[in-house]
């Protein structure tokens, strides 16, 4: 009853784990630490599955092989193990974990090439979901098997915690405690090792353990499973969390930013990664506010680069004014370029030319998105925005735009 009730407990833990980091990986396909998270969920839904009395008898019946199920559990955890090591090796740099884990994944090769070889040679009689250990512990491949199996994973846990410890030294508050339950879960990872040894160490010599090795094997892989994949969820659920809380800020600034993104639109459509139906509608509701305050900024950037150089006199004239009227030097700052930017804007309606490459002065982006430097990017654009309508902005642009035969 406790091994069924720990095998339900370790899948389910699995599955709700492997359905949150599906949906960070949905999210960003392309990011390394997510595919590991999921391929951790994966190998310990798989080895607590494949474990389960109900599933082990399905797989060894369905195939015709005995305690093939047991090969499948052991080479998840082979490859969980692996999995965990290559999200604390990319902590250090994707160039040397990517060096780093093709070392592992050839002793991987060996190791399982080993197991399956002993696997074959003892030819099981008979499927064992509960009591494999016990029953055949005294065959000789089934030594080497376990031999092989628990020295890698013992290679695993001590790489796992010499690298966790490393990297916690450094690490946020966050991160570290992600750290903590990853090594917690190869502490007990570690404990299933010296379990399992011990257990055919005295099977071989012909001594009967006095414990449960079901019950004990059950508990130490349920905890396991449980701290590896609640420091996935956690790491998940912590972005969520600042996700909904910065939800406000992103789609006030999102709003905010809709005046400007309207004015580069009409005078450059193409700057438009989708083209709004109503794009003069200014939504009060903004879904995946993050995301589409990043794809916001990056519009309004090849819209500046798209109008071409912006006039300097303009934008001191009207930062002058600004400033004479009180205002802050980020404020008379952005009622310059607001003005130069709708003087451009005009100029280019009268006389349409080819589009410009220029830099708009937008922070550098790195492959992964930073919601701090996208939002660093927005106030100060926010400014820009907000300046477009106000007097001394419509004024000094009134002054530039009237013909020069006219113009004081």
């Amino acid at each position: 009853m406790l091994v069924t009730a720990g095998h339900i407990t370790g899948v389910v833990i699995a599955a709700v784990a492997l359905f949150v980091k599906l949906g960070a990986l949905r999210r960003d396909p392309s990011n390394p630490r997510t595919r590991a998270s999921v391929a951790i969920c994966v190998g310990c839904g798989i080895a607590v599955t494949a474990g389960w009395a109900p599933v082990h008898s399905f797989i060894d019946t369905t195939s015709g092989v005995p305690n093939l199920a047991k090969l499948v559990e052991h080479g998840s955890a082979l490859a969980t193990a692996t999995a965990i090591q290559f999200l604390f090796l990319h902590l250090g740099g994707p160039k040397r974990a990517t060096q780093l884990i093709r070392q592992r994944l050839v002793l991987l090769a060996v190791v399982f090439s080993v197991m399956v070889t002993m696997f074959w040679l003892a030819d099981f009689p008979e499927s064992e979901p509960l009591h494999f250990a016990e029953r055949y512990g005294n065959l000789w491949q089934v030594s080497v098997y376990m031999i092989a199996f628990l020295t890698y994973m013992a290679v695993s846990v001590v790489d796992i915690l010499r690298m966790s410890h490393g990297y916690a030294k450094y690490a946020r508050a966050r991160l570290r405690t992600i750290m903590h339950l990853l090594s917690g879960g190869a502490l007990f990872g570690a404990g299933f090792v010296v379990h399992k040894a011990l257990f055919i160490g005295l099977k071989q010599a012909g001594v009967s353990p006095p414990w449960s090795e079901p019950i004990a094997t059950q508990a130490l892989i349920t905890m396991s499973v449980a701290l590896l994949c609640s420091s996935l969820v956690l790491a998940t659920l912590w972005k969520t969390i600042d996700g909904v809380r910065a939800w406000p800020r992103r789609s006030t600034m999102f709003r905010d930013l809709h005046p400007l993104w309207v004015l580069l639109y009409q005078a450059v459509p193409d700057i438009a990664l989708h083209k709004p139906r109503r794009p003069h509608r200014d939504p009060w509701w903004v879904w995946g506010a993050g995301q589409r305050l990043y794809r916001r900024c990056v519009e309004i950037g090849d819209g500046l680069r798209a109008i071409g150089p912006l006039d300097e006199d303009v934008s001191s004239a009207a930062q002058r004014r600004a400033a004479d009227m009180g205002c802050d030097s980020a404020r008379a700052g952005a009622a310059g370029a607001a003005a130069a930017i709708l003087v451009a804007v005009r100029r280019l309606e009268i006389a349409p030319t080819s589009p410009q490459e220029i830099d708009p002065g937008l922070e550098p982006q790195p492959a992964k998105i930073a919601h701090a430097d996208v939002e660093a990017d927005a106030r100060r654009l926010v400014l820009i925005s907000m300046a477009l309508s106000t007097k001394v902005v419509t004024d000094t642009v009134a002054e530039f735009c009237q013909p020069d035969a006219t113009r004081p």
